[in-house]
């Protein structure tokens, strides 16, 4: 799995629980390492992502509250990768999709910074000039 961009989710909360393995977070530049049975909150409008610092199997439990259309977004995801044949999480046109879907929901969930922000617009257009995947 990639690590996502640093991202803010503009009206959501974003909660976590770690099932199995270590989960990094960071908040506002703040990491902490969860272990299993540990959870964080990540408040609306927090610059955050997270990491598997360990490279081994990490499962985490997931809410967004309200839920918005942020199960839109990660089915919108799925879905644009599997139409585009997408098979391997190194094939280099995950960035490009996934930043096309992304700036999709802004509604949702938004790079948090410039240089995010910027590369991620550029590579959405380089996306957008693939043969279109039908989600």
């Amino acid at each position: 799995m990639r690590t996502p961009p640093p991202h803010i989710h503009p009206q959501q909360v974003e909660e976590c629980e770690v099932v199995e393995g270590c989960f990094d977070l960071v908040v506002e530049g703040d990491w902490c390492t969860l272990a299993p049975g540990e959870s964080a909150s990540v408040p609306i409008g927090a610059l955050h992502t997270f990491r598997n610092h360990s490279g081994g199997v990490v499962r985490v439990r997931n809410w967004h509250r309200p839920a918005m259309r942020f199960e839109d977004f990660i089915e919108r995801t799925c879905s644009t990768l599997r139409a585009a044949g997408v098979k391997r999480k190194r094939d280099p046109r995950v960035v490009l999709y996934l930043s096309m879907v992304m700036l999709e929901f802004d509604d949702t969930l938004v790079p948090g910074r410039r240089r995010e922000r910027v590369p991620m617009q550029a590579l959405a257009r380089i996306a957008r000039l693939l043969p279109t995947p039908a989600p």
